[in-house]
């Protein structure tokens, strides 16, 4: 059993026609070894404890930063843009380093690693409400961009992939700006339970499933029809 947070089109709802780019790889890498992959949608720090403590097998779409005690494939599955920083389309704000956040509600979600320096930024200021919104719960993107368009907040922080996608669903694409990368890119993946004594083979089948899947054209194709240029597919990059 996987389970993450909705971040589409990265891993979407449990439930929707398209469950996301990492979850039809997980499908398709872990079949053939004869597991069946169960994907269930869920607040991200959540998913996170029960994977930590080896009720489920693993979470998808983490960072090393989110979980380094988990078990990582050889293979990130993807190269995931650094956390950009976006505004409503009137402001001329723009992130420089943490000294430009001064004055600005940041909207962020429990749980997430949104880099070192902003991680300590975050842990810092969580009890500051002038500073810091945390959210929890489900659908946190899809809230936080509601936040900072109702003016509840004025600053949100993520992948512009998966912010552009909510947007774009959301139909507010045109009432958002980027406003600066804080972080550099990143290499992403679905990581293991480090509790659980099945975890090492999965990992392992799972390194064999996606290989075959980058050698066959699969990836890509999957890559392809997620709206995902082909420079976001790792080739043959090893996990730190």
């Amino acid at each position: 059993m996987l389970a993450a947070d909705r971040w589409c089109p990265i891993n979407c709802g449990e439930d929707d026609p398209l469950p996301g780019f990492m979850i039809d790889i997980a499908h398709l890498a872990l079949q053939p070894a004869g597991y069946r992959v169960r994907y269930i949608e869920m607040p991200w720090q959540r998913a996170l404890a029960m994977a930590r403590s080896g009720e489920i097998n693993g979470v998808v779409g983490a960072y090393h930063g989110d979980a380094p005690d988990f078990l990582y494939p050889r293979y990130p599955l993807m190269i995931i843009s650094g956390n950009t920083m976006f505004t409503r389309i009137e402001s001329d704000w723009r992130y420089k380093n943490l000294a430009s956040l001064e004055g600005i509600r940041l909207g962020v979600v429990r749980g997430y690693s949104y880099g070192e320096g902003l991680d300590q930024y975050v842990k810092d200021h969580t009890l500051d409400a002038s500073r810091i919104h945390l959210l929890t719960g489900k659908n946190p993107i899809e809230r936080n961009i509601k936040l900072l368009l109702s003016g509840r907040i004025d600053v949100i922080t993520d992948s512009p992939p998966v912010v552009w996608y909510t947007a774009k669903n959301l139909k507010v694409s045109g009432f958002l700006r980027e406003a600066g990368q804080a972080t550099e890119s990143a290499n992403t993946y679905i990581a293991f339970s480090p509790r659980r004594d099945d975890s090492l083979a999965i990992s392992k089948a799972f390194d064999l499933g996606v290989e075959r899947l980058r050698r066959d054209g699969r990836m890509k194709k999957l890559a392809m029809k997620y709206g995902f240029p082909e420079a976001v597919i790792p080739q043959s990059i090893e996990a730190p």
